[in-house]
């Protein structure tokens, strides 16, 4: 028993032929293409959140660390930057006017924290500690 072509022409076009497949397969790549942009912009905006959720977290850990030092009034505690992974953190005392006195007062105390070796700071607070004169 040979196997033969059937003879009805229109049986024959039943399934894809080469140029379908490849007209297919060059709108599909067209398609991902489109999405590439969206792609490579979604993982800016996952890294970008990423670095401010460390900032954050490394600002509330150095005011927590202001909050429990001991603190005078005279003298006053200097700045201080330490470097944390690919993180500066930096700390600055302020005082106001009166501290020293006897009186019980408070001291300003900023914290920034900012990636290494940039000029934009991810996250900045300012806390208030009180000083017992």
């Amino acid at each position: 028993m040979s196997a033969t072509l059937p003879a009805d022409p229109e049986t024959r076009n039943a399934g894809f032929g080469i140029v379908e497949v490849i007209v297919s397969m060059f709108l599909l790549s067209i398609m991902a293409m489109a999405f590439l942009p969206v792609l490579v912009q979604s993982q800016q905006l996952a890294r970008t959140n990423a670095l401010i959720a460390t900032a954050t977290q490394l600002l509330s850990a150095d005011l927590d660390r202001a909050r429990q030092s001991t603190v005078t009034c005279d003298p006053r505690p200097a700045a201080d930057s330490r470097v944390e992974g690919e993180f500066t953190v930096t700390g600055v005392w302020a005082g106001v006017e009166g501290c020293g006195a006897g009186v019980p007062t408070t001291l300003s105390y900023t914290s920034k924290v900012q990636i290494t070796g940039a000029d934009k700071f991810l996250a900045q607070a300012v806390t208030l500690i009180l000083v017992n004169g």
